[in-house]
């Protein structure tokens, strides 16, 4: 047994040593590894980092349609009966609560109907930042404001356009 394994052990080699070599591979027949680009591409200048995220939006303001009185219960709307504690009033770049002011500093999202942003708040000698949303619903006869974080609020507050 043991002197048929040695030639069948050794038989692959000697064929190999027989046959003819693979022929080597032309400049043509390489892929290249290199992508394709068009001519515009080519001549086009290189895009920043940057360029591909989105462009930020820190100046923004609210919008027009977002700006005045809202209240979440309509005695909210008259501030001589003291219940007005649900208001608010937001002007271009504020919201003004019942005992605390929001100043817009960063804004990510700004678009007619509705602005996510950072917010520096101010209040009964306290300060803090947090982001939010307002968004205008029903076609702009609702105002949903979110808060996020921690320490928010939970869930979306809907108010209402005071007359």
């Amino acid at each position: 047994m043991k002197r048929l394994v040695l030639p069948m052990l050794a038989l692959p080699l000697a064929l190999a040593a027989c046959s003819k070599p693979s022929p080597e591979p032309s400049d043509a027949a390489t892929p290249s590894l290199a992508p394709v680009v068009s001519a515009s591409e080519a001549m086009a200048p290189p895009a920043s980092p940057e360029a591909s995220e989105a462009a930020p939006v820190a100046a923004a303001t609210f919008p027009a349609a977002m700006r005045g009185k809202w209240a979440m219960g309509q005695a909210d709307c008259d501030p001589s009966t003291g219940a007005d504690k649900g208001a608010l009033t937001i002007s271009e770049k504020s919201v003004k609560f019942y005992e605390s002011v929001a100043n817009l500093t960063d804004a990510k999202i700004a678009t007619p109907t509705e602005i996510r942003a950072v917010f520096d708040y101010e209040g009964e000698g306290m300060k803090w930042q947090r982001e939010a949303s307002y968004e205008l619903e029903d076609g702009g006869k609702t105002l949903v404001l979110t808060e996020y974080g921690d320490d928010a609020p939970q869930g979306p507050r809907r108010h209402s356009r005071c007359k």
